[in-house]
């Protein structure tokens, strides 16, 4: 048997800045994962930082939306992201397969099947990404979709509507 040092790997989800603390037995990477608040579907463009890459959650609310947006909200209906292109554009995707019947996003068009409306009662709160390293930005809004997803999961017992994996 070796007696090899085994490495402790904690991720704490506190995105400020892109702060790694190293130790010999220890890698912390503190990231957090946080939305600022919901914006009508049709205002969606005006969301500071929408023109990065990022993670973005949406929801259709019943009575009426709070401000600030909360992950675990079960008013949500779908997690998404996108890496390699800007929210903005990923958002058209969603329209025009939620609204236009086209092809693009695979969580539009469950949408448009699940509620058939015209996104009148339609929310989405965005978290862009700004960072340069693309093989890090990827990597962590893949993860960050991925872990609201699960944390969603566990308190609601389901997914997401319009998420289907």
């Amino acid at each position: 048997m070796s007696s090899e040092k085994k490495v402790k790997r904690d991720l704490v989800l506190v995105y400020v800045g892109l702060e790694s603390v190293m130790t010999e037995d220890m890698v912390v990477l503190s990231l957090k994962i946080e939305f600022g608040t919901w914006f009508k579907w049709k205002e969606r463009n005006s969301i500071n930082g929408s023109d990065k890459p990022g993670v973005y959650m949406m929801a259709r609310f019943k009575k009426g939306c709070s401000q600030s947006a909360d992950p675990l909200d079960e008013d949500i209906i779908y997690f998404g992201e996108t890496c390699n292109q800007s929210l903005k554009e990923r958002w058209n995707q969603f329209d025009a397969s939620a609204f236009q019947l086209k092809h693009g996003h695979s969580g539009g068009t469950t949408y448009n099947k699940v509620f058939g409306d015209k996104g009148v009662n339609l929310y989405v709160a965005a978290m862009p990404v700004a960072v340069e390293n693309k093989d890090f930005r990827s990597s962590f809004i893949r993860f960050a979709e991925r872990k609201l997803i699960l944390d969603f999961v566990l308190k609601c017992n389901r997914l997401p509507i319009c998420n289907r994996k």
